[in-house]
């Protein structure tokens, strides 16, 4: 393979490992959104919320912000 052709096909992989660790974080955030809703739907805690989801309880009081203001 020449140089540019590989230089090309680099920059393609980072390209590729880029879109991907970007997807696996936005779906990531939406699934844990989701969770901690549910969670303060049933009542738990925020503690409980935060232990359960291995978050802090300040990302937990911003999730339940965001989820409780109208858009």
């Amino acid at each position: 393979m020449t140089k540019v052709g590989q230089l090309f096909e680099d920059e393609k992989i980072r390209a590729v490992k880029e879109a991907t660790a970007k997807v696996t974080e936005e779906v990531t955030e939406k699934i844990i959104t989701k969770a901690t809703a549910k969670a303060l739907k049933y009542g738990l805690s925020v503690e409980d919320i935060a232990d359960i989801l291995s978050l802090t309880k300040e990302e937990v009081l911003e999730i339940q912000a965001k989820i409780c203001t109208p858009v």
